[in-house]
C-alpha cells in the first residue's frame, strides 16, 4: 500500500521538503502517539525546525513525525516522551525511505538522490538544510576526492535537485 502511495506521490522533481511530507504521511506513522499536553510542545519544536508546512495540525500524528524527525536533524533536546516517539519514527523511517529510493529510481529520476541524502539525514543526524552541507559530504558514493572528475555543473544540478 506504501509503495503506491509513493509512486503517486512522488514525482520526478520532488525535493527534500516534498519527500519529508510523503514519508511523513505514510501509513506506518499513524500509530505515533498524541498526547493531551504536547500541543504547546510541538509548537515550539515547529518554531525551531527549518522546514514549515502551509498546514499544520499538531494533533495529527503525520505531522508530529514531520517534527520528529526534523528534531532528529537538528539535535533538538527533547523530554522523553518525545525521544521514545522519535525512536519509534526512526525505527521505520529508513523502510520506507529505501522504498521511496526504489520508486523514484525505477523511474530514472534525479530527485532518488534526494531520498538517498534523506536516509543520511536519518543515520548521521545531519542536517541538509545547512548551507554548507552539500551533496559530496552526504551522500556516501560522493567523496571530496571525486569533485573534480564529476564537475562543477553537475554537482550545482544535484545540490538543485536537492533544495527545498
Amino acid at each position: 500500500m506504501t509503495v503506491e502511495v509513493y509512486t503517486l506521490s512522488l514525482k520526478e522533481r520532488t525535493k527534500l521538503k516534498g519527500l519529508l511530507e510523503v514519508v511523513s504521511s505514510s501509513a506506518e506513522f499513524e500509530t505515533v502517539p498524541i498526547r493531551r499536553h504536547e500541543e504547546s510542545l510541538l509548537r515550539r519544536i515547529y518554531d525551531r525546525v527549518p522546514v514549515k508546512l502551509d498546514q499544520v495540525n499538531f494533533e495529527a500524528p503525520h505531522f508530529k513525525t514531520f517534527l520528529l524527525l526534523q528534531a532528529h536533524f537538528s539535535r533538538l533536546q527533547l523530554p522523553p516522551d518525545l525521544v521514545a516517539d522519535q525512536a519509534l519514527v526512526l525505527e521505520k523511517v529508513m523502510n520506507l525511505l529505501s522504498a521511496c529510493v526504489d520508486v523514484m529510481s525505477s523511474n530514472a529520476w534525479l530527485s532518488a538522490l534526494g531520498a538517498m541524502d534523506l536516509s543520511q539525514m536519518c543515520v548521521r543526524q545531519v542536517p541538509h538544510f545547512e548551507p554548507d552541507v552539500t551533496i559530496s559530504t552526504s551522500v556516501p558514493f560522493v567523496r571530496n576526492t571525486q569533485k573534480p572528475l564529476i564537475g562543477h555543473r553537475t554537482l550545482q544540478r544535484c545540490r538543485h535537485q536537492l533544495r527545498i
